[in-house]
């Protein structure tokens, strides 16, 4: 019974230290002493200038080159490739990484196509003036594929992260979602199912007009 009650005090003594320090920790913190002033540093001349290529990149990126294919509204996914250290990317190295990977340079950007020569993504200048030549210096590239327009918009997405993943690897680069986030496996996971929903329903759509 002793023994008992012996727990019973220490359990008590344990509740009301708690208790004080749960207090005490309160009002410190109501007092202000514990608040932290963040700051976010940001280059508004980078920002403006990747917004500004964006924005005319998505305008520019007309899928609706094949008039024998019928288009729906843009659905686009765009990822930035951003040096690490904001290093401008060797312009050299990038023509021969695109060659390597198969893409080929249209009207001062880069096209990747599927099995049936059919665009399957675009890879442009990420700064002004969104194009890629001899004497371009950049640290950002910007990926893009139009899930609605492409023939196979889940194999389009992988193959854009993987050509990501790749170029990141070579060239030390951050891969960044639209908001030039950092992009997680949850967000690829993300895109991956949008891309096959919109696979299905074009083959149901075919399936139908059979």
């Amino acid at each position: 019974m002793e023994q008992n009650i012996d727990i019973y005090l220490i359990g008590l003594s344990v509740l009301i230290f708690l208790i004080i320090t749960f207090l005490f920790i309160r009002k410190i913190s109501n007092s202000g002493e514990l608040k932290v002033n963040i700051e976010p540093v940001i280059d508004s001349f980078e920002i403006k200038e990747i917004d500004e290529i964006q924005t005319k990149s998505q305008k520019a990126f007309d899928f609706n080159e094949h008039k024998d294919i019928q288009y729906q509204e843009q659905k686009l996914v765009v990822l930035n490739l951003i040096s690490i250290d904001k290093s401008m990317f060797d312009i050299d190295q990038i023509y021969g990484f695109m060659t390597n990977s198969n893409a080929i340079l249209t009207n001062g950007f880069f096209v990747i196509k599927d099995r049936n020569n059919k665009e399957s993504f675009r890879i442009a200048n990420a700064l002004n003036p969104g194009t890629f030549e001899n004497e371009t210096e950049t640290f950002a590239v910007l990926l893009a594929t139009d899930l609605n327009n492409v023939n196979d918009p889940l194999g389009s997405v992988k193959e854009m992260v993987n050509f990501a993943y790749q170029f990141s690897e070579k060239f030390y680069a951050n891969i960044c979602d639209q908001e030039r986030m950092p992009i997680t496996k949850q967000m690829i996971s993300h895109i991956e199912s949008q891309a096959q929903e919109i696979m299905r329903l074009k083959q149901l759509s075919t399936s139908e007009n059979k």
